[in-house]
Formats: structure tokens, sequence, C-alpha cells
């Protein structure tokens, strides 16, 4: 049996035990990044390793918790990193913009956007391995595909509650990862792209070149899937010109009690044809529904315009809007 066949019998194998949300990741495999860094890794058409990334200035926003990194070995920060299921405890604890007490050694990824690769295709590449647990606790390390049936998928996949004294071994496994040294390419490999809301797709790819914007329009989808993201903090849902007013539609904090009066919000709007530009700033503000709605100045009505919001002076959306 060839590696082809061998994982085309493997995966089969694998969707039987799952159904829902993990029987599609049965045939996916996940990297989680700010959409600074996607931006960057749309540019270059592949995903860098850490130390590579690092090296060619390249990461723009290094979302990884500082602690964790330093507990992993050098070596392995020589790979593009993985995971075999989405929504991992580390998403977990850095997906969304938090407010800023909340944030502990540097974890923090803002606006999170999901690669989405083919499963068998990875593992056809040269070289790939894997782990059976996250590389900073030193897991097992394995680069021969017929060790994938050494894997525990039910821990690998699991997302509901546990029992404490079954934490850390459920935890570790959800962290395996796979691991492709120095770079992985997109072409051939890449299945999509996921985004949690249609205003996140409008600021990934107002951020791109026409030619970008074209190549991966119909490969970014909003939450394909449930699980791929948590979900736990504000974002924005939409944005629209309304009746001469800019409306609004925000995710909602899933405690709104941890976000109330935490944030700063920032709009912008300049003025396509003369490059004038107003602005409006909040502080201590979070919105009291999930639709705000803001009248237009008259010379922004009936004509188009840059749209740029921030929180926390986070670009949470960018996009011509307007007629």
């Amino acid at each position: 049996m060839n590696k082809e066949q061998f994982l085309d019998a493997f995966q089969t194998t694998l969707a039987t035990h799952f159904t829902g949300t993990q029987n599609w990741w049965t045939k996916s495999l996940f990297h989680f990044t700010d959409i600074t860094n996607a931006i960057s890794i749309l540019n270059h058409g592949k995903i860098y390793s850490r130390k590579k990334a690092i090296a060619t200035r390249l990461m723009q926003n290094d979302n990884a918790n500082d602690e964790v990194i330093t507990l992993t070995s050098n070596e392995y920060k020589k790979y593009a990193r993985l995971y075999f299921g989405p929504s991992t405890p580390t998403q977990k604890n850095n997906e969304g913009i938090k407010p800023k007490e909340l944030i502990s050694n540097n974890a923090h990824c803002p606006v999170p956007v999901m690669f989405i690769f083919d499963f068998k295709k990875v593992f056809l590449l040269n070289g790939t391995k894997f782990t059976d647990g996250n590389l900073a606790t030193s897991p097992n390390i394995y680069d021969d595909i017929q060790d994938l049936n050494r894997l525990n998928f039910n821990l690998i996949y699991h997302r509901a509650w546990f029992n404490p004294e079954d934490r850390n071994t459920i935890i570790n496994a959800r962290h395996s990862e796979v691991l492709v040294k120095d770079e992985l390419l997109l072409e051939n490999n890449l299945r999509l792209i996921a985004v949690r809301s249609e205003a996140e797709k409008e600021l990934l790819l107002y951020q791109l070149s026409d030619e970008l914007r074209e190549k991966y329009q119909n490969k970014i989808f909003v939450q394909p899937q449930t699980g791929i993201f948590t979900n736990d903090w504000i974002y924005v849902e939409s944005v629209a010109i309304i009746e001469e007013q800019l409306v609004i539609k925000w995710h909602l904090c899933g405690n709104s009690t941890k976000c109330t009066n935490k944030y700063k919000l920032n709009i912008q709007i300049i003025l396509f044809e003369t490059n004038q530009i107003k602005k409006l700033e909040k502080l201590s503000w979070y919105p009291i529904s999930s639709i705000t709605k803001f009248n237009l100045p008259e010379e922004y009505i009936n004509v188009q315009f840059e749209l740029n919001l921030y929180i926390d002076d986070i670009k949470v959306y960018s996009n011509m809007v307007g007629n």
C-alpha cells in the first residue's frame, strides 16, 4: 500500500468515527493567525515557519503566548505548524479583541483568520511530521504516516465537557500538531479560508491586491462550519449605508459584563474624491445593542468613501462604502 492509498483508507476509517463538524475535520488541517499575518501569507503564497517569518520580518502580529514559545524547542520553530482541529485551547485564549487588562504573555489574535488545508495533500508532502500533543510539552513526534494510527483522535477532536482529572491529557491532545519544514505552499494544498463575518471578509479582501482579491475571493467563507472560531469577544458582523445612516452590526461579547466600558472606538471616513477626513472617537465604549447607527455628514451622502473602524487602535473594518 503506497502513501496515497494508506491516507485514503485512514481518512475513510477516521470519518466513520465522527459526525457533524468533527467529521469535516477529518479531511482538514488548520492554521490560525491574525488578519495582519494572513495578508502577508496571501501576499507570499505560503505559510512560513516561525523562524523564517521572523527572520524575513513577515510576522506582523506575533499572537503566540510568550511562555509557550519559550518552552518550544528551537528545532520546531523551523516548521510551519498546523492543528488537526480548530478551536484549540490556545485559540480560545488568544482569539478576539480582549480588553487590554485581560491579555497575558502577549497572547492576542484580535481579528482571526483560519487557513484550512487538505489533510491528505499535506501528508503527501515529503518530510511532514506530526505530534501527539503540544510541542511545548515534549510530545512524541512521528514522521511515518503509518503512525497516524497511534494517535487518539477521540482526544484530539474532543471539544466537550470533561472531568477535571482528565484536563491535562485532553488539553494536550487537542494541541496535537502537523509540521512542515520551513514553509507550506497555499497552491494545491489550501482548501479554503474561514473568517468570522461578512465585515471581516470585506476587511481581508480590501487589503489585498486586485490580483490576489480575484484569486482568493471564492475561497474565503464566513464560518463555513460550526466550531472553527470561539466567537467570544466583540467584532463587526456587517456594515451598511441605510437611509443616510452608517449602520454597524456587532457581534457582542459572550459575557458582556467583562466588556462593558472597556474599549476605545475610532471611526474614520475618508471622502474618495477629496481625501477629506472625518473622525469620531469614543472612550470607555461598549455598544448598548448589537446595532449602532450614525448619521452621515451631508457631504458623505450618495458618494463613495473609505470607512475605517478601530477598536483599541486595532483595525476591525476597512472598505469602500457608499455610492
